[in-house]
């Protein structure tokens, strides 16, 4: 009788989806029991499987939609009673949801070097975290770090298709609205729900949203900006069209009531990043209603913003440029002792008062007693990762950079709009990331390892062609780099 593959895998998979299920039943039975005799222990480990099970069954997507909305939580949400936060709970609970394609053979990891100097990186840093000299710190962020590695491969493993990256994009642009109509009720109301601010400009509240400062909330909302230019875009409705773009321009207006210089500056160069890569009609209507739009507010707001950006100025008068620079003297103080590894991931904050520098800073030695961050994110891999962590992750954001340029021009040969697009959004994203990274400690952000898993996922994306068949980008159509494919 002939052999047939493919019956035999069908089986295998089948075999196993009944022992996972029998596996999944036993605990749900142990837990319950256990629920019943000891429930001071067992109801938060019931109640973890009964989620688990049903993210499992629902997908990845949903575990995504559901684990998005925490990620605006920099700091955490905390668990009473327990050593690990909401955000990390639901971070596992979207890799267990993404086990559902898994099983399924649903999904395709993406190859080449960049993924192979990403996993490089993240081996790197567990050796690091390890050798951190705060150990509790270090294990600490490892968790994070383990985390966020793991959704960025499972991001790049599951967007294979031109809808995926549209839901994708939707869930990022759908809980970023809610977190900039929260700011907008904290700038006209004054009052700051969750974090309790009290930083203010001219009398106002700088609102921050759940972020811990209002620069990394004007980062967030930044973020999804270009996936929602993508949107505006490659929408097929007119109505979804325009909300896209009124979406994607109330998120730059929110982020400019944060009143931080950077982000005035990084806001004019988005308009202009999406004016010029994107190159269709719909970006000319952009430009318009950018235009007019900022003639209509320019009596409000312009005039805020140019007395914001006038407070550049000398040491003397600008504390927070005196920390960043100090920030950088303790950084080379720091790199002078520990030049190839750091001080280990997570222990900046820790131990960063022992490497002050003696006479030779303006302000930070004020703040010894207190707890101080990096603040820029390539003095962070410096300090942390030592000159070993800053080669790696620094050559690891140029490669994404430089494979993002190539392939971009591939498709805009080929004629694929909307493969160009996507390329545009993410290449757009990932220049305000590199910029942003000189002035916030991005590394152990988790939306730029959602960046990284969406670029992955592109080094083996399929979509419809002239001739309406799937293709895969990296084909002769769309040549991808040398050594990025």
């Amino acid at each position: 009788m002939p052999h047939d593959p493919l019956k035999q895998t069908k089986h295998s998979h089948i075999l196993l989806r009944l022992q996972l299920v029998a596996v999944l039943l036993f605990l749900f039975w142990l837990l319950a029991y256990g629920t019943i005799v000891y429930p001071k222990y067992f109801h938060f480990g019931f109640l973890g499987l009964c989620l688990a099970g049903v993210l499992f069954l629902l997908g990845p997507f949903v575990g995504f939609f559901l684990y998005f909305p925490t990620t605006f939580f920099l700091l955490g949400i905390p668990l009473p009673g327990l050593p690990f936060s909401l955000n990390q709970v639901m971070g596992v609970l979207f890799v267990l949801s993404w086990l559902n394609w898994f099983f399924r053979g649903r999904v395709q990891f993406p190859r080449g070097w960049l993924v192979f100097w990403m996993t490089v990186l993240f081996i790197y840093f567990i050796i690091n975290a390890l050798a951190a000299e705060d150990f509790k710190a270090g294990v600490n962020h490892l968790r994070y770090l383990a985390i966020y590695f793991f959704i960025a491969l499972a991001l790049a493993s599951i967007l294979q298709r031109k809808k995926n990256y549209h839901t994708i994009f939707v869930i990022i642009m759908l809980f970023t609205m809610a977190s900039a109509f929260l700011g907008a009720f904290e700038l006209t109301t004054g009052m700051d729900i969750l974090t309790k601010s009290e930083s203010k400009w001219m009398g106002r509240i700088r609102i921050n949203g759940a972020a811990p400062n209002s620069i990394v909330y004007a980062y967030q909302l930044l973020f999804a900006f270009p996936f929602g230019y993508y949107l505006f875009c490659e929408s097929k409705s007119f109505g979804g069209r325009f909300l896209a773009l009124g979406c994607s321009i109330f998120l730059t207006i929110i982020a400019l009531f944060t009143f931080n210089r950077q982000t005035i500056l990084l806001v004019s160069l988005t308009y202009i990043l999406a004016a010029v890569l994107f190159k269709n009609r719909y970006s000319k209507i952009f430009l318009f209603l950018v235009i007019t739009l900022g003639l209509l507010l320019s009596p409000v707001i312009i005039n805020q913003i140019w007395k914001r950006l006038q407070t550049i100025g000398s040491l003397e008068r600008d504390r927070s440029l005196a920390l960043r620079i100090d920030g950088i003297k303790v950084g080379q103080e720091i790199i002078k002792r520990h030049p190839l590894m750091g001080i280990g991931l997570g222990a900046y904050s820790k131990v960063w008062s022992k490497y002050i520098p003696m006479g030779k800073t303006r302000t930070i030695h004020y703040y010894k007693s207190e707890k101080r961050y990096p603040d820029m994110g390539y003095n962070q891999l410096l300090c942390e990762g030592g000159l070993i962590g800053f080669f790696l992750g620094v050559s690891f954001y140029f490669l994404l950079l430089f494979y993002l340029l190539r392939a971009r021009k591939a498709a805009l040969i080929s004629g694929q709009r909307d493969v160009t697009n996507i390329f545009n959004a993410l290449l757009m994203g990932h220049i305000i990331f590199l910029l942003s990274s000189a002035i916030q400690d991005t590394f152990l952000y988790v939306s730029t390892w959602i960046m990284f898993g969406i670029i992955l996922s592109t080094l083996g994306m399929n979509f419809s062609g002239g001739e309406g068949k799937e293709r895969d980008v990296s084909d002769g159509a769309v040549a991808l780099p040398q050594g990025a494919s």
